[in-house]
């Protein structure tokens, strides 16, 4: 043993006053959480409330211009004009009442709606500066039908602000259009609509202060920027868009809940700079807009800052003081310490039956004794029970990897998966992020001359997703032996998932089936990315894809189909988005640009060498990240 270079008395005293410094230590680290809890928690409430009484004052000012519509639309209904002079005159009659905001409005009827031998008719009264002035909105180049302004209500039957946009050669000024349709026995008969001029409102939002560095901005429900900081974001740029030039997801994951009509509050690690910030957001209900404030964390923070310096100031002197106090108890305490050092050095050796015995009790080296003991009992006893934790950790651990093997088991693995049909090279694999995942794969023969191809994504990770993945996959293989058609299979595949759905959780899902014997492909997209397609001769597209919403959202999805013909050579990739999505070190993503890449570079192979070849591609891209969702890939080549 090495001799000491301090005495007992010295080195109690360094113990204890590194005892009590760590004490100090931790109880002003406490302190600091807790009142940076209470700061945040504070100030996530003060935000929280101010988004929502702006959101809530924003909705109030675009309700009373979708009024006018509403009533306008009210009164054809009730009193459709006789001609198309009474028409201009009740448009005149809305546009003059208030709010003065609202810089035109028409009413655009169904063909032969308004007359029988007139096929389209849309008139349309907007202010100037010489007054009100009307005009016909259908032209040989405008056929107005077709808008998104026209379409979107008569096809929903209910009101819809359309997408903000600038009104270049009218108002010259940014608009929105609000749009509210009319009826006669049922039937749509058109229209009525109301421009909105956002000048003002942009203003509004652009001068609100959140304290002294916050700001505010708002969004169109496709995630465009109708107001910000910034000019040359408004209508120029998205959310989206900045998630991709900064390659930022968490912004991407904002926008998605924003433009979904949620409400909330969370913290980014950056924003316009590089500091951490708090943002709070809100819908503006009846516009689907979201209107969203951020604050700098710093400024948040700027007050627990200084309390906890106080607070370390406080506990310096403390700590002083406690120098002088030690140093003269420290005499009266060194013989029974040796005692007490002793059975701590036997302790340290491993021997946990060690107790301090000769000591009296009734003083505090008598109490510190008792403690010890103490100590050494609730330590054997932590050490058993951590025995216990850890040998219950290798059998949670086992059962993971057999649910994994399970889950495995249930996907085709075996190659060929046809042996008896050469006319297709096929196979799928998929690379949980976890033990078990959400990712599935699948492909089998529905009928005679059919193969069903199948991938899909839950949403979430690790068991919750493993078991919706085997529902899901379930469902869709049952309902495909009912139905040929992508579409009805999907959508009785939601009619069976919605009803026990209790959490919620959702899948997007690629089901197509292919007929060998002349490469016809049908298929059907609930929510997930479209295949991309190599020909023989080497050129890679993207299929297009039809429209229909994730499994397990509600109960109509919108489903449609899409067909393609694969002639001999042509491959097909399905893939989720843990492929597109990879991410390395820079936080860049592989994408569907180095996808494609791979594709057109790529030289033909059987299924297992080309699927291998791609993992390899991402492995490079990504390096020693972690992967952080599913991955799943199903290859298809038409041999013959």
């Amino acid at each position: 043993m090495k001799p000491r270079r301090l005495g007992l008395r010295a080195r109690f005293i360094v113990f204890v006053l590194a005892g009590v410094g760590a004490v100090t230590g931790a109880m002003t680290w406490a302190n600091y959480y807790q009142a940076r809890e209470s700061a945040l928690a504070a100030s996530q409430e003060r935000l929280s409330s101010l988004v929502r009484l702006r959101a809530a004052q924003l909705s109030r000012r675009v309700s009373q211009v979708a009024q006018k519509p509403t009533d306008l639309a009210a009164t054809l209904e009730a009193a459709p004009p006789a001609d198309e002079s009474e028409l201009l005159r009740l448009l005149r009659s809305h546009l003059a009442a208030p709010p003065p905001v609202v810089y035109g409005m028409a009413a655009a009827y169904a063909p032969y709606a308004f007359q029988p031998d007139r096929q389209r008719f849309s008139p349309y009264v907007y202010r100037s500066a010489g007054g009100l002035k009307a005009k016909n909105l259908d032209s040989l180049q405008y056929n107005y039908p077709q808008a998104e302004w026209y379409l979107a209500p008569t096809t929903l039957k209910r009101a819809v602000w359309s997408e903000p946009y600038f009104d270049e050669g009218g108002a010259d000024a940014v608009m929105t259009t609000v749009s509210v349709p009319f009826f006669k026995a049922g039937r749509v008969q058109g229209v009525a609509t109301a421009d909105l001029v956002l000048d003002s409102l942009q203003k509004d939002v652009a001068a609100l202060t959140i304290g002294r560095e916050g700001w505010a901005f708002l969004l169109s429900k496709k995630g465009t920027f109708l107001a910000a900081p910034q000019p040359d974001w408004l209508l120029k740029e998205s959310i989206f868009s900045l998630a991709q030039k900064t390659a930022r997801p968490e912004l991407r994951l904002l926008g998605q809940r924003m433009t979904g009509g949620e409400a909330g509050v969370l913290r980014l690690s950056a924003w316009r700079g590089n500091r951490p910030v708090w943002l709070a957001f809100a819908p503006v209900e009846g516009t689907g807009w979201s209107f969203g404030a951020v604050a700098p964390e710093s400024e948040i923070m700027a007050p627990v800052v200084q309390l906890t310096r106080r607070q370390v100031l406080y506990a310096g002197v403390g700590l002083a003081a406690l120098v002088l106090v030690v140093l003269l108890l420290v005499i009266g305490l060194t013989r029974p310490l040796k005692r007490l050092t002793a059975s701590v050095e036997r302790l340290a050796g491993g021997d946990l039956s060690s107790q301090v015995e000769g000591i009296p009790p009734g003083d505090e080296v008598g109490d510190l004794a008792a403690n010890f003991n103490q100590m050494v009992g609730r330590l054997r006893h932590y050490v058993a029970e951590l025995t216990k934790t850890t040998a219950a950790k290798e059998r949670m651990e086992g059962e993971l990897e057999l649910a994994r093997q399970i889950q495995q088991s249930i996907l085709p693995r075996a190659y060929p998966a046809f042996p008896e049909h050469g006319e297709f090279d096929l196979l799928g694999r998929t690379i949980p992020a976890r033990q078990v995942g959400g990712d599935f794969y699948d492909y089998f023969l529905p009928a005679p001359g059919r193969l069903g191809l199948l991938i899909g994504d839950v949403s979430g990770k690790g068991i919750p997703a493993a078991l919706f993945m085997t529902v899901a996959r379930t469902l869709i293989r049952n309902a495909a032996s009912h139905h040929l058609d992508p579409a009805e299979v999907l959508a009785e595949a939601n009619r069976q998932l919605l009803p026990d759905n209790d959490l919620c959780m959702f899948v997007t899902v690629v089901y197509g089936v292919y007929e060998p014997a002349n490469g016809a492909l049908t298929y059907a997209s609930a929510g997930h990315p479209a295949p991309l397609l190599r020909r023989a001769a080497g050129q890679v597209s993207q299929l297009p894809r039809p429209r229909g919403m994730a499994l397990g959202v509600r109960e109509r999805l919108g489903l449609e189909v899409g067909r393609v013909n694969l002639e001999t050579g042509d491959s097909l990739l399905l893939y989720t988005d843990g492929l597109n999505e990879g991410a390395n070190a820079k936080n860049e993503m592989f994408g569907l640009a180095r996808t494609r890449e791979w594709l057109d570079e790529a030289e033909m192979a059987s299924a297992p060498e080309m699927l291998a070849s791609l993992l390899a591609s991402l492995r490079r891209f990504t390096g020693d990240t972690e992967q952080s969702d599913d991955l799943t890939l199903l290859w298809l080549r038409r041999t013959r």
